[in-house]
């Protein structure tokens, strides 16, 4: 069984982290990717437009050494 790369765009990656309680618009992770602040995706320059590839694997596990446990309040 051959291993796969998963790649997921800007607005599912904006979307996972919002999920896990990050306040980021996909603009903040364009430019957080562009100035290699985050570790979980490349920006690529090709023309005026950035290409950009995020590594799912790689997002969840920098997600969870930021996850703290807490209480959800129903």
């Amino acid at each position: 069984m051959a291993k796969v790369m998963v790649v997921i765009g800007i607005k599912e990656a904006a979307a996972i982290l919002r999920e896990h309680g990050m306040k980021i618009s996909d603009a903040d992770l364009r430019a957080g990717l562009e100035q290699k602040v985050y570790p979980f995706g490349d920006a690529i320059i090709v023309t005026s437009q950035p290409v950009f590839h995020i590594y799912k694997p790689k997002l969840m596990k920098w997600i969870e050494e930021r996850s703290e446990e807490q209480e959800v309040s129903a």
